[in-house]
């Protein structure tokens, strides 16, 4: 599973979050999670599941301040992979 996840500070005094996840030979990707500052932000599953995955979330986390984003997926076995980033 590869697995991109970064930010980017927008026009108001917040961040913009790009996550995304690209299934390997033989995976498939069941679920999508997004966590930033520790608040859920995302929660998907996918029914049936994809082979690909992106989303931008808009004006999430603080500025100036610490930030840490979670990406969690899940494959059609269970198996979940992560990804963080963190930044101030």
């Amino acid at each position: 599973m590869d697995l991109k996840l970064s930010h980017q500070k927008d026009l108001a005094e917040d961040w913009n979050i790009s996550a995304s996840a690209t299934a390997g030979a033989g995976e498939k990707i069941a679920s999508a999670q997004i966590v930033v500052n520790g608040s859920t932000e995302f929660d998907q599953s996918f029914d049936p599941p994809l082979s690909s995955w992106q989303k931008e979330l808009k004006q999430k986390g603080v500025y100036p301040g610490d930030n840490t984003v979670r990406l969690a997926i899940t494959d059609d076995k269970g198996a979940e992979t992560d990804a963080e980033d963190s930044w101030s």
